[in-house]
């Protein structure tokens, strides 16, 4: 379907989409094609499958949920690797600071009617019609509204399936290396150099860092004395635990806040909230959709009370509504002191994916053992991923073969409660998130402009000029720095 746009930060975009029947057809005839759309074409059948499996709980945000009417918007990382990996337009539309008679304007005019209220005055309005006829509806009242020009933000609400990448190989001699790199594996110091951090702090209980993610499994044994808060906004149980294999969140979180001797977390009396987001596929893929992760960011630091929000996510255009959320976060939480937005890379090997590409954020790629940027040629020798680059990125972390915290049961990344196969930017990403954390323990009244300046400034360099650059940005994290020179501050 051509001719859909809606704005974006002020900009008019374009938005082409095929129905799933449509490019699913191709398959057979793109097999052993290259391309975008043979890419797409193959990934298609899978999309399909994906929602169907969730359909129940994605029901309320379209008319009509079949395979001739759903459309979807393959990415970048999709139509190179033919991976399942879309953007969905649904028959709603997100609206922030709507009055009356806006509302009345969108219901007579395009047939809208609110379904749903959120945060900071955001509202989900539905279209009284399904498949081309509603879409077409929901990005033409979006796009006139804008330009009307009497609301914060206005945009189609997207639904997002993205792809992580699939974990480090098993190995038997494998160390908690970010934490310290003895050199069995890699080299000497290529870590984070968290046990000289420990001896000025492990964290303050009074400092809660929230990890946005497919759920954490808030009963684990060396995770639940530090859960302070939890939120599902996919399924809005009373706790964040994810479903299935889903256990991406919870090896995020034992990054930070695991209490375990063996795999420790860097920020390990630090608080934790866990906020669930996005909900899988059981094959690699997440589901989430632009309207629940925004009030869920909005929940965090407002509800929550925030300080730091940990964010192993993204992909897909750039949207205000999630962009407010953060900004609001950064601006106004912690009492106006503003809570510390860390955002992944992405692990394409390629551009800097949204939301990491937003300004005033800590944007994180990943580093491996041998203090290298992770790319598919690095020594690590997992081809199948490499951290993302560009003008956003602020540092990097270790991000390979990473020892975590993991869901009970065999559905997770091992048949144990641990892994140590955990990787990608997503596990670089609650390394700085935790350091964060560590620097407002000891310095609780900085604002968060400070502290990422910090992180920034104290990064080991991984240039022989010492300087930023778009592929590893300020260098990687080093903890320890990071807290002296905070104690160090003048008050």
């Amino acid at each position: 379907m051509a001719g859909l746009k809606f704005y974006s930060h002020g900009k008019l975009q374009s938005f082409r989409a095929s129905t799933l029947g449509a490019l699913a057809k191709r398959a057979f005839a793109s097999r052993g094609r290259r391309g975008r759309g043979a890419g797409a074409a193959v990934a298609a059948p899978k999309v399909l499958k994906a929602l169907a499996r969730q359909k129940s709980r994605l029901a309320s945000r379209f008319n009509e949920f079949n395979e001739e009417t759903v459309r979807l918007m393959p990415t970048e990382a999709q139509a190179e690797h033919g991976m399942a990996s879309a953007i969905i337009p649904t028959e709603t539309v997100i609206i922030e600071g709507a009055g009356t008679s806006e509302l009345k304007w969108l219901r007579e005019n395009h047939g809208l009617n609110v379904i749903h209220e959120g945060r900071s005055g955001k509202l989900l309005l539905r279209a009284s019609e399904g498949g081309d006829e509603g879409l077409k509806r929901v990005f033409a009242a979006s796009t006139e509204c804008f330009e009307r020009g009497n609301v914060a933000a206005v945009h189609p609400n997207f639904l997002r399936m993205v792809s992580h990448p699939n974990p480090s190989a098993a190995d038997r001699t494998v160390q908690p290396w970010h934490v310290d790199n003895d050199g069995s594996t890699g080299v000497v110091g290529a870590d984070v150099h968290a046990r000289a951090a420990w001896t000025i702090s492990r964290g303050d209980p009074g400092i809660r860092i929230a990890v946005l993610d497919e759920g954490v499994d808030s009963r684990h044994p060396q995770l639940r004395r530090s859960v302070v808060a939890e939120y599902d906004a996919v399924d809005e149980n009373p706790t964040s635990r994810p479903d299935g294999d889903d256990a991406h969140g919870t090896a995020c979180a034992g990054i930070i806040c695991s209490s375990a001797l063996r795999y420790p977390g860097l920020a390990s009396k630090c608080s934790l909230v866990g906020v669930r987001i996005a909900k899988s596929d059981n094959e690699g893929h997440w589901i989430f959709d632009d309207f629940s992760t925004a009030d869920a960011i909005d929940w965090s630091w407002e509800e929550a009370k925030a300080d730091v929000l940990s964010n192993s996510w993204g992909g897909g255009p750039a949207v205000d509504v999630i962009t407010n959320a953060f900004e609001r976060a950064r601006t106004q939480g912690r009492d106006g002191k503003g809570s510390v937005l860390v955002i992944a890379a992405g692990n394409n090997q390629g551009p800097v994916a949204y939301p990491g590409s937003l300004p005033d954020v800590l944007t994180v790629g990943a580093s491996n053992q041998w203090d290298e940027r992770k790319t598919k040629t690095s020594d690590d020798n997992e081809t199948w991923w490499g951290s993302n680059f560009g003008a956003a990125l602020d540092l990097m972390a270790p991000g390979v073969k990473i020892s975590t915290t993991d869901i009970s049961g065999s559905s997770g990344y091992s048949t144990t409660q641990f892994t140590d196969t955990f990787n990608g930017t997503s596990s670089a990403t609650p390394m700085v998130a935790a350091c964060a954390g560590l620097i407002l323990s000891v310095r609780p009244d900085l604002q968060e402009t400070q502290v990422r300046k910090l992180i920034t400034d104290t990064a080991d360099h991984l240039t022989q000029t010492g300087k930023w650059n778009k592929f590893v940005g300020h260098g990687r994290l080093n903890c320890y720095a990071a807290l002296r020179a905070a104690k160090q501050m003048q008050a």
